[in-house]
């Protein structure tokens, strides 16, 4: 797999939810809107993990590996929450968010930082935007929490 490129990574079948099977519910055959996750961070095995902490959600999770890969998605494309390390190369995670919120489309996109590093240590102008702040390690139910604190249903 190439991880310059933009990637879907979902969890495994058997972990995913039934999303409106017409024996759950009444109005059957309206298709819910699968909620989209950029997820920038140059570490492949993290990219992994967030995809399967987060596909059981049912949500779409988009990875890329750096900063440049991830504002090139969005000026083509949508997502509803944008998740970002903070040290990759090309595009750092704050510098990712200043370009974003040039952006008009993405201006108020809720953006998630998931870093090894503590807010504090980086200037407050920098880190105005940002929506939420995880440091790792993380636990996979405080980042599905932060996860569903923003993306309400």
């Amino acid at each position: 797999m190439n991880w310059a490129s933009p990637q879907t990574l979902t969890a495994p079948a058997a972990r995913r939810p039934r999303l409106n099977d017409p024996q759950d519910s009444p109005g059957a055959g309206i298709k819910t809107m699968t909620k989209t996750v950029l997820h920038a961070d140059d570490s492949g095995s993290v990219r992994r993990w967030v995809a399967e902490q987060l596909g059981g959600m049912g949500l779409k999770v988009v990875s890329v590996a750096d900063g440049d890969a991830a504002l090139q998605y969005l000026q083509d494309s949508s997502c509803d929450l944008l998740l970002t390390d903070l040290e990759m190369p090309n595009l750092d995670g704050l510098a990712l968010l200043a370009a974003v919120r040039e952006l008009p489309a993405h201006r108020f996109l809720p953006v998630l930082v998931l870093s090894s590093k503590q807010p504090g240590e980086f200037d407050a102008r920098r880190r105005q935007g940002v929506t939420g702040w995880l440091v790792k390690p993380v636990d996979g139910e405080h980042l599905r929490r932060w996860v569903r604190r923003v993306l309400p249903e």
